[in-house]
């Protein structure tokens, strides 16, 4: 097998080089991937009773495709990228929590959120503090554009639901010239009934984008 070795430095890739090779090959991989997770999820939800899905998710059923309440709009099922119908597809298909438990709880404290933990911070919520952290005024604004409202959870705090059974509360402390801004994405604790670990930070970091978008 003949392998190709890299021996031009950093900052100077050209087309054909190895950089791109090796991008090419990642985006196919990740690309395979989707497809992969698409089709097992859709192939699920098939066998699924369409009455029960939309009765316990809150979603529509019209003409033989599902519209899911996503950030407050009813969006068609094709209509998503390949993560968003992925996790619309998980969400569809879980056995779901039932009512609200009432309880916040922060991303750490789900079994298994160890190892996301760092992925969360670093796609959730760090670009919310970034854009946020001293201008929390535009947080409240964005979440309104979503259909979220404020939250007493904390002084500065909005709640979203990217889902109807799925609220997310962002928590922020401003930063100023003396201190950082810090914050917290805290969840009901029925959030785990919903997703998983790994799809409760693909939910977040979409929320978190969304709030970017809005604000702009």
């Amino acid at each position: 097998m003949r392998i190709r070795v890299c021996r031009r430095s950093p900052g100077t890739r050209k087309p054909g080089s190895c950089a791109d090779y090796f991008a090419n090959w990642r985006e196919r991989y990740l690309k395979s991937g989707y497809e992969t997770a698409l089709a097992m999820a859709r192939e699920k939800l098939r066998a699924m009773d369409a009455q029960g899905v939309c009765a316990r998710t809150g979603a529509g059923y019209i003409d033989g495709e599902y519209h899911v309440q996503w950030l407050g709009e009813a969006r068609p099922l094709g209509s998503g990228s390949d993560v968003e119908q992925i996790l619309w597809l998980h969400y569809l298909t879980s056995e779901g929590a039932g009512a609200l438990a009432g309880r916040l709880c922060a991303f750490r404290e789900f079994a298994g959120a160890s190892f996301y933990e760092p992925k969360f911070a670093a796609r959730a919520l760090r670009p919310i503090l970034k854009r946020f952290g001293r201008d929390p005024q535009v947080l409240y604004r964005a979440a309104e554009a979503l259909y979220g409202a404020r939250s007493t959870a904390g002084e500065i705090a909005v709640t979203l639901c990217p889902f109807p059974a799925l609220p997310i509360t962002y928590i922020l402390w401003p930063g100023d010239d003396e201190a950082e801004a810090s914050g917290q994405i805290l969840f009901d604790a029925s959030a785990i009934g919903w997703l998983s670990v790994e799809d409760l930070v693909v939910a977040a970091s979409q929320v978190s984008y969304a709030l970017l978008r809005a604000a702009k």
